[in-house]
């Protein structure tokens, strides 16, 4: 059976591996848009050949199935033409944007005398089959009602992640919102046991999670001919669950997707203290047992994440080998489809907007802009400027959370730092300029963008614009402190990293851009300072950093080391106030400067200052230095014997850890400048912060 694959995206990897297990299948080439992602999908999977369209790929490797993989508004030309030329399509949940676009699909595939279906994998997890097994065999007697439940982390890349400079990514774009592509998931599991729908009723409520105060909250009441159902579908709700409970007249059943677990509570007839007892010892045994069960098959290979992708998969190519029926049927592909239908029009609050906001305040002086205004330092940068009664213009994107910057009296605009299109009205009438932005998740893809990239087009803009200053935030990760020697002053012309790649893609990225910006000094047509801070921390920002060690949420806190190393921290609001004095000052231009707090703290005085005062019940355990060196190197070994990344090198874990002093005594010799808060007042201030919050 010959294979092809359509859409070279994160998904394309479950969908190819699946394929390849099965007997007989022969991946015969990939199709995607962007020739760049075709070509590392067929590196990473030795497949022979790649086409930009269906057409081609038809034509040149006539395959059996077509798997379409891409975004949803895709589906319905990319199926029908996979159709119109004599394929079979298995697709991607939503199937289709719409009822009508299914049924139209579905009217093609029948007159071409091919076989159609969605990918609704989580109803074939081996914990789903054993529910509906138990359903079928009416050990659950009449199902009276369904509890679907569908949690989701707005943090990951589907949502935040911009696949061009200033482009949203397409979940924003669909009809249900951020809603409509994981919506089929919590639908397919619970329609097929409530019978034909009579009505669909929806709440919908934001709590915060998601850009501009958009929904991020729905529950939805379907009435079922035969049973009621209830789907909830959370954003803001932690941990992110995804559950279906289905209740019946003689048991309940309870099936687990993230844990792959099926748990049974039939009626019982003892007596009510004894049934609570028996209610929870039942409960754990069938849960460790399936444990158990889970751990053994997935060492053995039995058992696989997205066990149902491969499941469903299997058996459609089964239907089309045999002419037998397909695992998800036409009517429970299109009545998925016709419940959204009847969903969307009842959410109101999906769509984004992006006008800029001008306040009426006008101040007179030279304005500053700040680029990452929304971030955890530039929204504190644009608080402070205000304060001192500075015109200021704040650039974010598109989906950042402006929440604070709207309650201030600055400009609002919107725009990307990789986009100079996006920026150029951005940077009309202005006199100073803050460059903040950058890739803080360390990814190489969004530091080569943003922070390189972005770097690049504000000095650009700079320079057309004839901005007066511009200040530009680095960071002392461009320093090669591997190499330094124990408790060496750090000064500005310290050595620089001389391997960035091994220290991470932030790291690198800094490095490129501070190239940048030292060279735009060089040229002499833009003023530019150059500022290198420590670890930024302060109210809202993060209480326990990578470079502290790691944390089990707020019960276990593991410190790297024996506690003496010296933290090279800087409070939010100084480093701010080291900005603002560069932007004042007519001295510095072209001079790049260290920024960290006076005042030796060690990782033990932090702890105890801080963690500790926040969670006195908490444990904190220090792992020797040398003990994770060498877990360290085992992962290395480990990780290139899999072919794989290391998680984390050697030589980064030094660099995290070398005992370095940095030296801000010559930002003191230019500006006059010190830190106006010590650290014990800024660690004062996140305690309050915190305990106010929790």
């Amino acid at each position: 059976m010959k294979i092809a694959i359509v859409g070279c995206g994160l998904n394309s990897d479950y969908h190819i591996n699946f394929a390849r297990a099965y007997p007989g299948a022969e991946i015969v080439g990939v199709v995607d848009a962007s020739e760049q992602r075709a070509m590392r999908c067929r590196e990473r999977f030795g497949i022979d050949r790649s086409y930009p369209d269906i057409a081609s790929l038809v034509e040149d490797a006539r395959p059996d199935v077509i798997h379409i993989v891409t975004p949803p508004f895709t589906h319905f030309d990319l199926a029908s033409q996979a159709i119109e030329a004599g394929c079979h399509v298995l697709v991607e949940k939503p199937m289709c944007l719409s009822l009508d676009e299914g049924e139209r699909l579905f009217s093609l595939a029948e007159r071409k005398g091919v076989e159609l279906c969605s990918m609704h994998n989580h109803f074939f997890d081996p914990c789903m089959l054993k529910a509906r097994e138990i359903v079928r065999s009416g050990r659950l007697g009449r199902v009276i009602n369904v509890e679907s439940h569908y949690g989701l982390n707005t943090r990951i890349d589907a949502f935040m992640r911009y696949p061009r400079p200033d482009v949203l990514p397409w979940l924003y774009g669909l009809p249900g919102g951020v809603f409509h592509d994981f919506m089929p998931h919590p639908l397919y599991v619970m329609l097929p046991f409530l019978g034909d729908v009579e009505d669909v009723q929806v709440v919908e409520k934001s709590m915060g999670e998601l850009p501009q105060g958009i929904s991020d909250e729905l529950r939805i009441l379907v009435k079922g001919r035969d049973a009621l159902g209830v789907l909830t579908f959370s954003f803001a709700s932690k941990p992110h669950h995804h559950f279906v409970r289905i209740y019946g007249t003689k048991m309940m059943v309870h099936v687990n997707f993230d844990t792959m677990t099926t748990v049974v509570h039939p009626v019982s007839s003892l007596p009510k203290a004894a049934q609570k007892a028996t209610y929870n010892l039942s409960e754990s045994w069938q849960l460790g047992t399936a444990t158990l069960k889970n751990v053994w098959e997935f060492g053995t290979g039995k058992l696989r994440p997205y066990q149902g992708m491969k499941n469903l998969i299997h058996r459609f190519y089964d239907a089309v080998k045999s002419g037998g029926e397909v695992p998800v049927s036409k009517h429970e592909a299109l009545n998925v489809l016709a419940v959204m239908d009847r969903i969307w029009p009842q959410v109101k609050n999906t769509g984004l907007r992006f006008e800029n906001i001008v306040h009426q305040e006008k101040r007179e002086g030279q304005r500053v802009l700040v680029t990452g205004a929304s971030g955890f330092l530039g929204t504190r940068l644009v608080e402070m400027l205000c304060e001192r009664g500075y015109p200021v213009r704040a650039l974010v994107r598109k989906l950042s959370n402006i929440k604070r910057l709207k309650m201030l009296p600055v400009e609002i605009m919107y725009g990307d730092v990789g986009s100079i299109e996006s920026l150029r009205p951005v940077f009309e009438g202005v006199d100073f300029v803050v460059h903040a932005a950058a890739d803080t998740a360390g990814r190489e893809e969004e530091g080569e963008t943003v922070t390189v990239q972005g770097t690049r087009n504000v000095i650009d803009l700079c320079r057309q614009n004839g901005v007066k200053r511009l200040v530009y935030i680095s960071s002392c990760s461009v320093y090669g402190v591997a190499d330094y020697a124990e408790n060496q002053i750090v000064t500005e012309e310290s050595s620089l990293e001389r391997l960035p790649e091994q220290r991470g893609f932030y790291s690198l990225a800094k490095l490129k851009a501070e190239d940048l910006v030292r060279g735009a000094m060089k040229q002499g047509d833009v003023p530019v300072v150059c500022l290198r801070p420590g670890t930024i921390f302060g109210p809202g920002g993060e209480i326990f950093t990578p470079m502290m060690g790691f944390s089990l949420g707020t019960r276990l806190f593991a410190v790297i080391g024996t506690g003496d190393f010296v933290l090279p921290l800087v409070y939010i609001d100084n480093l701010c106030d080291a900005i603002i004095t560069a932007i004042q000052s007519d001295r510095g231009d072209n001079e790049v400067f260290n920024v960290v707090d006076s005042g030796r703290l060690t990782k033990k005085n932090y702890m105890d200052m801080l963690v500790r005062k926040l969670y006195p019940e908490a444990r904190v355990v220090y792992i020797p230095y040398r003990a994770l060196h060498e877990i360290v190197r085992l992962q290395e070994r480990l990780t290139a014997v899999m072919g794989r990344k290391p998680f984390l090198t050697r030589y980064r874990l030094k660099s995290s850890q070398n005992r370095i002093v940095y030296d801000s005594s010559k930002i003191d010799r230019t500006y006059g400048w010190k830190p106006p808060l010590t650290l014990a007042e800024g660690i004062e201030a996140v305690l309050e912060y915190e305990r106010g919050h929790k």
